[in-house]
């Protein structure tokens, strides 16, 4: 990329960020995107890796047609700069409405099967929920485990986080909240023997104290994002997601149950640091990708939910290793002892990577960038497109883990995750419905194109008629 068009992406970047991947819910969430997030995804590697899926998969290459455009529409400006004054300055209501909005995806999600707990007595399970205000997903356990015992960690309201809407401590003494920054528990990376450095930024806020460390939880949940209405101190603006990421990721993952759940907010399948995380819960879990239709279905935003962890494998540990690492570098690296971005991988690790992985990568991502692209494809503010397209049909994810059937044994954790409506199965074969494709291949078929049981119906818009397509387009969207 020549670098004058270089400037002039990054001179627009602190209107619209993430450009085509803001939706609606973004006037709820403030979070935060920089100049930095966007010279990643120009990076060599995830450029490398972009080529790639290009290369092999169509689902991505459209879907990243349909990005570029909102990179260079003017309206996507203006859409997604209203976007970002409406979530910074968001009334005591938008809270509820927020609120509401997870409580449905919530939903979607126990039908997804995301919440199934193993044990004699699932009625009763113990679940951790990390950055969890302001408290929909402790709601939706509960809705389906009303006995759940449940602990939590939130950054308070006064920090910059979300206000709790759920009763909690006194008023329902299932759920019990710890209000703190979870990103400052340093007891959690590093053992007392190690002292800040006295002029360190934050010597003064680390928190010493440790949470939980004698229970272990059958479902853990990481729903954190670094957010814009956070004040903290200028060396962790363009590390916090990292060190956001790491602390949830070895906090939960030192704190579960062995073969429980573990379920966790990530962005962006396609980036080289994701596509790694991937890679790792594959080597000691069953993977499934999941992405809601309520919202976030323009942004990148997808959960990854880990099933049967197994807690004392080699790969887990070393997994817990490499992230409490992650995290020391980013709090402590670089040559002022504040910190230092995660080294960068040449051309060589790049395409053993995606060799070895490429192929279930995109089998398990294909239905995450369908239903991304599909929104934006009928966007109102993407230059041609809108509610009335119709020209393309996209694929849609099925229900993972069916609420009725016991999840299946742990076998090989390298071996593919069968998808289908209803069920969830392990098979060393690719299914028909999420196999990897060759670019010149038919797009991917919907896998719920029939009811079962009770789960919903969710049909391609080129499957309704006219008048049930203007009824489905608040969904939709």
């Amino acid at each position: 990329m020549a670098e004058q068009s270089l400037h002039q992406q990054f001179a627009r970047i602190r209107i619209h960020d993430n450009g085509a991947e803001r939706g609606t819910e973004e006037a709820l969430t403030p979070v935060v995107t920089t100049p930095h997030t966007r010279l990643l995804e120009l990076s060599p590697h995830n450029v490398r890796v972009r080529e790639y899926l290009m290369e092999h998969d169509t689902t991505f290459r459209q879907l990243h047609e349909l990005k570029e455009k909102g990179w260079n529409t003017l309206e996507g400006d203006i859409y997604f700069q209203k976007q970002r004054e409406a979530a910074d300055n968001k009334a005591d209501n938008q809270e509820a409405i927020f609120h509401k909005l997870h409580l449905k995806i919530g939903g979607e999600m126990r039908t997804f099967g995301a919440f199934l707990a193993r044990g004699t007595d699932a009625s009763k399970i113990n679940a951790l929920n990390l950055c969890l205000a302001p408290g929909a997903y402790t709601a939706s356990i509960l809705q389906q485990y009303p006995n759940a015992s449940i602990r939590g960690v939130t950054l308070p309201f006064e920090s910059g986080g979300h206000k709790m809407i759920i009763p909690y401590g006194p008023e329902d003494p299932r759920v019990d909240i710890e209000f703190l920054d979870i990103t400052m528990l340093i007891r959690e990376f590093l053992d007392t023997s190690f002292r800040v450095p006295p002029g360190h930024p934050d010597a003064a806020n680390f928190i010493t104290s440790t949470l939980f460390h004698d229970q272990l939880f059958d479902l853990v949940l990481c729903d954190g994002q670094a957010l814009r209405t956070h004040p903290r101190a200028e060396y962790r603006e363009t590390r916090e997601p990292r060190r956001l990421l790491a602390a949830q990721l070895v906090f939960g993952m030192t704190r579960i149950k062995h073969r429980g759940t573990f379920v966790i907010l990530l962005h962006k399948a396609e980036a080289w640091d994701t596509i790694r995380l991937l890679k790792s819960f594959c080597s000691f879990a069953r993977v499934a990708l999941f992405k809601p239709r309520t919202a976030h279905q323009q942004r990148s935003t997808f959960y990854l939910i880990a099933k049967d962890v197994q807690t004392s494998s080699i790969e887990a540990r070393q997994f817990i290793d490499d992230w409490k690492k992650a995290w020391v570098e980013a709090t402590f690296g670089g040559e002022q002892g504040i910190g230092a971005a995660s080294a960068m991988p040449d051309d060589a690790e790049v395409d053993a990577l995606l060799k070895a992985f490429g192929p279930s990568l995109i089998q398990m991502a294909r239905p995450i960038w369908s239903i991304q692209a599909n929104a934006l494809d009928h966007s109102r503010w993407l230059p041609g497109s809108g509610p009335s397209k119709t020209s393309r049909s996209w694929s849609l994810q099925s229900p993972a883990f069916h609420e009725n059937a016991e999840p299946p044994k742990f076998r090989n954790p390298n071996s593919i995750w069968r998808m289908r409506a209803g069920s969830f199965s392990s098979s060393s074969q690719t299914s028909s419905a999420y196999s990897p494709r060759s670019p010149d291949e038919q797009t991917p078929s919907s896998p719920l194109t029939s009811n079962s049981g009770n789960q919903p119906r969710y049909a391609p818009r080129h499957e309704l008629d006219e008048d049930k397509q203007k009824k489905m387009a608040g969904k939709w969207r």
